[in-house]
């Protein structure tokens, strides 16, 4: 779920896939090696670990509910190389809010268009 990187220290499984790093703004294709989970569970807990036990996320733990200013945080302390991951982020976040009242009601709603290209 969240594309965290399979460096030398990781001990569990991982998978090696395509991927765009972006160097100096510039997309460049790339082999790497991401880690892989038994469960979804798993990914997520995972991911906490990394956020906590990691010095540059700090400033993300302290954003509350701020998706905008998590994603900015993440993105400062290097979590991604894509320019444009914070704002992606958060058009995520956003397109997500924006279904929770008919997400609680029980109604259909139609999908937001995407504000961006992924």
């Amino acid at each position: 779920f969240f594309g965290i990187k399979a460096g030398n220290s990781w001990q569990g499984d991982s998978v090696s896939v395509k991927t765009l790093e972006f160097e100096g703004g510039i997309p460049v294709p790339r082999q790497a090696k991401f880690r892989s989970y038994d469960s979804a569970a798993e990914s997520f807990r995972d991911y906490v670990e990394v956020l906590r036990n990691n010095p540059r996320y700090a400033s993300a733990l302290n954003t509350g509910n701020d998706a905008k200013a998590f994603a900015t945080a993440l993105q400062q302390g290097g979590y991604a190389t894509d320019p444009a991951y914070a704002q992606k982020i958060t058009s995520i976040a956003q397109n997500l809010a924006s279904l929770q009242p008919a997400l609680k009601s029980g109604d259909s709603a139609p999908m937001p268009s995407p504000s961006g290209t992924f």
